[in-house]
């Protein structure tokens, strides 16, 4: 593509406000634990075991992991605001003993106790062979660090309008098109992943524990979930980021030789993705989106990762799309990986010269890209944020976990957020009250009963129930009797449902 053409183009009104546009789907993980500390011995509860269909919730590799997938949305105030509404869910289906552990890591009495019974703590129909090859492989340490997955994709009218004004010469169809942007994002992450890493890292390790999750090293560090040592693939087993088609045939290659047992086994920081798991359908429709799973828990964000986070996300990944990006070599690209990871596993105050020059060069490209391309206000707010955490380290989430441990353990500081989150869902006397505001109580409940027996909900200008092609629409503000409960509205709504 003529660079100066394409971002000449950018700079029209039109084409301008699309660059901000792009979609966020966010999954979160995050441990059941009881009010000691102690990994829950509950079963996973009844009310949510539709785990097969439910599109919103489900558990992760035990059953004591929650997974919460959330709507795809446009903004990042409404797709926060979707975990927001999910995590609200589960509270209230929660033991009275039960708390949301609000940090990546579990609490240190959870790896001192509880290792051997989450190692084999797994019911999810059509996973349990799969969870246990998991753990057997990687350990159960390394497979209960809690985060954030966020799938990131540009605005689609953007792509096919960079496409049929830039693309056609160099790319023989849309889909190609889509694949060249899409691994360009890749790539461009993956030289700048530690920058992330120093901002957003925030798994230090329990002291209590650390002679069994890290015995290796001897100091605390700032994200263990993004070292060498945490969620992601053995080191001699990950994805080759130097080409599309390296990146391409060692997927295919781990896959077919069994290293990978199926495509959910890929723990990689950024992956491409589609409508299936198949590579090569993938990329013959034009990859959708790209999967970006190296965020730990903000445990500062009731959502468990902040609208400050995906707007800087977004706005690094429109500047990767519109300033020209070298074509990496392999030594590049392991270069950045080590990178990385010696970030990871850096004191959580830690910050060496290289990386203050480099971090203050990118965020005043990025200062000049906003000034360009007309950037909204809270993109430009969320840069702030940025550069205050480059100069001042105890300002990243690692950082301000440092102080809290200085303060007191984790332990302590955890189980407050916990207690204290729970506490103000109960004491609101809403159904969510992350949408009491503007939503009936009618509307509340019936949101709650939709995601507990999986119906798609669209929460917009009005408020659309989906389920099996049918689908009713609902104003927000609307209060109604429901004899037969919110369930028996539903089901009668949607027969396919019984």
């Amino acid at each position: 593509m003529d660079k100066e053409k394409l971002q000449a183009a950018c700079h029209e009104p039109a084409m301008q406000k699309l660059l901000y546009e792009g979609r966020f789907g966010l999954r979160m993980e995050a441990h059941r634990v009881l009010t000691n500390g102690r990994a829950s011995q509950f079963p996973y509860p009844k009310t949510l075991d539709r785990r097969g269909i439910n599109p919103y919730l489900t558990s992760g590799v035990n059953d004591n992991l929650m997974e919460f997938n959330a709507v795809i949305m446009k903004e990042s105030k409404a797709a926060v605001r979707q975990l927001e509404i999910l995590q609200q869910i589960i509270d209230h289906q929660l033991h009275e003993t039960e708390r949301l552990w609000p940090l990546s890591m579990a609490p240190a009495p959870v790896y001192l106790h509880d290792l051997e019974f989450l190692s084999d703590h797994t019911t999810k129909p059509g996973a349990v062979d799969f969870n246990h090859y998991l753990v057997k492989k990687y350990g159960a340490s390394r497979l209960l660090t809690a985060g954030v997955h966020v799938g990131y994709s540009l605005q689609e009218e953007l792509i096919e309008e960079l496409y049929n004004r830039f693309g056609k010469t160099e790319h023989a169809s849309l889909p190609a098109f889509k694949n060249y942007i899409y691994f360009k994002l890749a790539q461009g992450y993956i030289m700048w992943e530690w920058l992330f890493t120093y901002l957003f890292g925030a798994s230090p390790v329990p002291d209590d524990a650390k002679a069994i999750i890290l015995p290796e090293v001897d100091h605390q560090v700032r994200s263990f979930r993004n070292s060498d040592y945490g969620y992601a693939n053995l080191p001699d087993e990950r994805l080759n980021y130097s080409s599309l088609a390296t990146y391409v045939e060692s997927l295919k290659g781990y896959l077919a030789n069994g290293t990978y047992r199926n495509p959910h086994e890929v723990f990689a920081p950024v992956s491409l993705r589609g409508e299936t798991d198949d590579i090569d359908q993938t990329l013959a429709d034009g990859v959708q989106f790209i999967s970006l799973r190296m965020f730990d828990l903000d445990p500062f964000a009731a959502a468990g990762i902040s609208e400050d986070t995906l707007n800087f996300l977004e706005l690094v990944m429109v500047y990767l799309l519109l300033t020209p990006q070298p074509d990496y070599t392999a030594e590049q690209i392991m270069a950045a990986q080590r990178r990385n990871n010696e970030v990871a596993l850096q004191e959580p105050l830690t910050q060496t010269d290289w990386m203050r020059q480099e971090a203050e060069g990118f965020t005043q490209a990025l200062e000049q890209f906003c000034e360009d391309y007309d950037a909204p206000r809270n993109y430009r707010l969320a840069l702030k944020f940025v550069e205050r955490r480059i100069e001042d380290p105890s300002l990243t989430l690692a950082g301000q976990l440092q102080e809290k441990k200085e303060q007191g353990a984790f332990l302590s500081f955890g189980l407050k957020v916990a207690n204290d989150r729970f506490s103000n869902l109960i004491q609101s006397g809403q159904t969510l009250s992350v949408i009491a505001k503007g939503y009936s109580p009618t509307v509340q409940r019936l949101i709650r009963a939709a995601i507990l027996l999986g119906i798609q909900v669209w929460i917009n200008d009005d408020v659309e129930f989906e389920f099996g092609g049918n689908s009713v629409h609902v104003a927000p503000g609307e209060d109604f009797d429901l004899p037969d409960g919110a369930d028996g509205y539903l089901k009668q709504v949607f027969p396919d449902l019984n």
